[in-house]
């Protein structure tokens, strides 16, 4: 096991928790088995590009939310909205917390 692996899956397991999804959901939605989402999510194994695309299109985020993640002290609960924003609903993500900032 990798840390990027255990990173990548505990990114993907936040997401889908997050988004209320069980695992057998999500492994249905990706085409990949449970137990080799639950393997991922663990960082038992690694993923290929392809695994990785289909994930990030059945959680509807970017490969960057699963790579990248956010280099940040956020709790993994704020780290996965973040994350679970579609790309082309960042910007009004944007504008609605910087709307949220100035009221608080």
């Amino acid at each position: 096991m990798t840390s990027s692996n255990f990173d990548y899956g505990i990114r993907i397991r936040n997401i889908r928790e997050y988004q209320k999804l069980s695992r057998e959901k999500l492994a249905e939605m990706s085409n990949i088995s449970t137990q080799f989402l639950a393997d991922i999510e663990t960082g038992k194994k690694g993923m290929t590009v392809v695994t990785l695309h289909k994930i990030c299109n059945a959680l509807h985020i970017s490969a960057d939310s699963i790579v990248f993640g956010t280099k940040s002290s956020y709790s993994p609960e704020l780290e996965a909205m973040i994350a679970s924003v579609p790309g082309e609903k960042q910007k009004d993500f944007e504008e609605v917390v910087q709307k949220i900032i100035k009221i608080i």
